[in-house]
């Protein structure tokens, strides 16, 4: 009886080990192979869940050749796909797999608080932001009102708060609008407007956002402050559409004189993500095409602005307009004097005076911010020369 007992229990032992090993090898991503044939499936089962989203077809040829594989003579039966139905079902893949972020469906109410908090940060170098954004039919005349002006460029622009108060304050009526208990709205009262010193009488102003729904949330803010015609927000990734867009505006002019005008004058990129890990550093917003675009639709004497509250970001900034191309067609602008008369670095005031929703916080809370300015020289830009983006 002890043996028979003894046997029993070593056997069931064996069994529960054999059970533990083959769940450990499958959680830990070993092959199957090592697992026994009691855990693994069919070869067919396996081509079938990875093919479950695509067509009906695909499925089926997808089994027809794990069958074949696995010596199943009703394969030959199976209907197959032509290449023409083939090319169709992988252009239906493709269109499906790759829609870009900006042209998913647009928030219910995007304008409204419960949309107000979005992602912080993403990868803009991801496979799906690499992608022109859907524009509006007959861009840009279908967004401003007047396309033969200079053009104002925000490059990051967020939730686009600070653009709405510049504009509104520069071109909005005396009537306040409509827009409920706007907190940033109420702390810019305390700063004075000094765009008059840098930009143009009248301007069109342009926002760029990477992030989909904080783009259609800022889009959805300009009806409200009856800004329709002067002020427009497009979600893309300025390192992949900067070109095409301003390219598009800049043929929108409807004669030579006009096109001396609609320029892109004034560039402002204010606290971007300074992406402090080494290996996101090829992640920032700033980069040598970026910078050499820039230049390519610029004028002499037009200006970009660049601040923000982490000093690396703004070195990581200014280093690609003081290198190569960027040394090349921008001169930096030297600092003001203080009360000493010693200039101190990066220390220059707001030069337009409205801060941004991320610069009265950071003023709020007694930091530093850290600013430049860089004005575009007399250097004809070479247009044989290749803008990678």
């Amino acid at each position: 009886i002890f043996v028979v007992v003894f046997a029993t229990m070593t056997r069931h032992c064996t069994i529960l080990i054999i059970q533990m090993l083959a769940a450990l090898c499958i959680r830990t991503g070993a092959s199957r192979r090592a697992a026994p044939a009691l855990f693994a499936l069919p070869p067919q089962h396996h081509c079938t869940h990875r093919k479950t989203c695509f067509t009906t077809t695909g499925i089926r040829s997808s089994s027809t050749d794990a069958d074949t594989t696995t010596g199943d003579l009703t394969s030959s039966s199976a209907p197959t796909t032509t290449q023409e139905e083939q090319a169709v079902n992988n252009d239906e893949q493709e269109t499906v797999k790759y829609i870009p972020p900006w042209s998913e469906p647009k928030l219910k109410n995007p304008s409204s608080k419960s949309f107000s908090r979005f992602r912080q940060h993403i990868n803009p170098l991801a496979r799906r932001y690499q992608m022109n954004a859907d524009l509006t039919e007959n861009w840009p005349h279908s967004v401003y009102t007047d396309v033969n002006l200079p053009l104002y460029l925000d490059i990051g622009c967020g939730k686009g708060g600070f653009l709405l108060e510049m504009v509104g304050r520069r071109h909005g009526s005396n009537k306040p609008p409509n827009v409920g208990d706007d907190s940033y709205m109420n702390s810019t009262k305390l700063y004075e407007d000094t765009t008059c010193t840098w930009l143009p009488t009248t301007m069109n102003y342009l926002g760029l956002e990477i992030r989909p729904g904080v783009s259609q949330y800022a889009q959805a803010r300009v009806g409200k402050r009856g800004l329709d015609g002067r002020l427009s927000f497009v979600g893309c990734n300025a390192n992949v559409d900067l070109d095409r867009l301003l390219t598009l505006y800049q043929e929108s002019a409807e004669g030579k004189e006009d096109a001396e005008n609609n320029r892109l004058a004034f560039v402002s990129i204010q606290f971007p993500d300074p992406h402090f890990k080494k290996s996101h550093v090829k992640r920032r917003v700033v980069t040598p095409a970026l910078v050499r675009t820039l230049a390519k639709f610029m004028k002499e004497g037009d200006v970009v602005f660049l601040q923000s509250d982490i000093c690396d970001a703004l070195e990581a900034m200014r280093e690609q307009f003081v290198e190569d191309d960027g040394k090349l067609y921008f001169d930096e602008h030297v600092n003001d004097e203080n009360e000493e008369g010693q200039q101190e670095e990066y220390g220059m005031a707001n030069p337009l005076g409205i801060p941004t929703e991320r610069e009265v916080s950071v003023l709020k809370n007694g930091l530093p911010i850290f600013r430049t300015l860089f004005k575009r020289n007399k250097v004809v830009y070479d247009t044989t020369e290749s803008i990678i983006m």
